[in-house]
């Protein structure tokens, strides 16, 4: 009797300790970079409340759940779910003003802030006068405080790669800061579930069709497609119009 609940104990411990481990932090990101990488964002929602639900205070807890909202804000935005986006802008003010209070010399959450400014300007264009400054201000915060940081580059190339022209926009110049951001990644240890590097090149070979970088987009293109697959989403994302026949 007692080697069998010694036999059961040695065999149901491991998966006991597997299924209290397979939902910490790398589960998540996992979570959400198979589902960035298949084209289908229907899960993050769900896998947002569910590390909500935690009610972690641990920082790099609640800047993941930052991260992922910012990933869903910019998908609602661009089905034109105008409403769907602005839950999650106010979601994440809330978790902002409570961080930047703790940690304001945190390089991630200023980039960030930086760019929640910046989906508020996309959901009330009147108040870009007001929020631009702000929006820019944590930026530049965000590179202060630590230039090896990649999301004040991400946050500063997307504000000129999205900017009107007439406003300061500058897609070549927004280049220069994405494949800052991407030398700085590359730089660190791979992570296998990096959804955010994945936006990041996104970005990149956009810019790179946009800008007739036409020879240079496509071998970039292959590259993401050897690391990532198909990428079915990814002429939708560049805009067929720059894609055309790829």
């Amino acid at each position: 009797m007692k080697f069998n609940a010694l036999l059961f104990a040695i065999l149901i411990i491991p998966v006991l300790a597997a299924t209290a481990q397979k939902k910490d932090l790398a589960y998540y990101q996992c979570a959400f970079f198979e589902s960035y990488r298949a084209g289908n964002m229907t899960p993050w929602p769900a896998l947002i409340e569910e590390m909500e639900k935690e009610k972690s205070t641990d920082i790099v807890w609640q800047t993941e759940i930052l991260k992922a909202m910012y990933g869903l804000v910019g998908y609602e935005f661009g089905l034109h779910d105008k409403e769907m986006a602005r839950t999650y802008v106010d979601k994440a003010d809330v978790y902002l003003d409570n961080l930047l209070e703790k940690y304001p010399r945190n390089a991630q959450l200023h980039s960030l802030a930086g760019a929640f400014y910046g989906y508020k300007i996309a959901l009330a264009f009147y108040k870009a006068p007001f929020l631009g400054p702000k929006s820019m201000y944590h930026m530049d915060k965000a590179l202060e405080l630590d230039p090896t940081e990649p999301m004040g580059y991400i946050e500063k190339g997307n504000s000129l790669q999205y900017r009107p022209a007439v406003f300061g926009g500058d897609k070549l110049e927004a280049l220069k800061f994405y494949r800052k951001a991407l030398a700085l990644i590359e730089a660190k240890p791979v992570s296998k579930c990096d959804w955010q590097q994945m936006l990041l090149r996104a970005f990149i070979l956009k810019n790179l069709y946009e800008t007739n970088q036409t020879a240079e987009a496509e071998a970039f293109l292959a590259a993401m497609q050897k690391d990532y697959g198909s990428m079915v989403w990814i002429k939708k994302f560049v805009g067929t119009e720059f894609m055309s026949g790829k």
